[in-house]
């Protein structure tokens, strides 16, 4: 519908190209936002792949790795029962 009401031409550009600064400020930020998601998924990845060498030297260390996550999660809902939120 722009048409109706518009010339049908772009905005007249600036020119202007942006510089580094912009530029620098533009990675930054994307950096930032994708630090966390990545991060999580390379700890994930690392902690997969240290399963899987622990199951491969002996199946016992492998099932105690297991274990001992097993008993982190149960600790952390414990504790989070323990301490619920305050609400406002």
């Amino acid at each position: 519908m722009g048409f109706y009401y518009s010339q049908g031409k772009p905005p007249p550009d600036d020119g202007k190209p942006g510089g580094f600064r912009e530029t620098v400020t533009i990675i930054w930020v994307v950096f930032k936002l994708l630090a966390l998601p990545v991060g999580a998924l390379m700890g994930m990845l690392l902690g997969l792949m240290l399963l899987f060498y622990a199951f491969a030297l002996s199946p016992i260390l492998g099932f105690g790795l297991v274990g001992l996550g097993i008993l982190a999660l149960v600790a952390r809902g414990v504790w989070e029962a323990k301490h619920p939120p305050e609400l406002r």
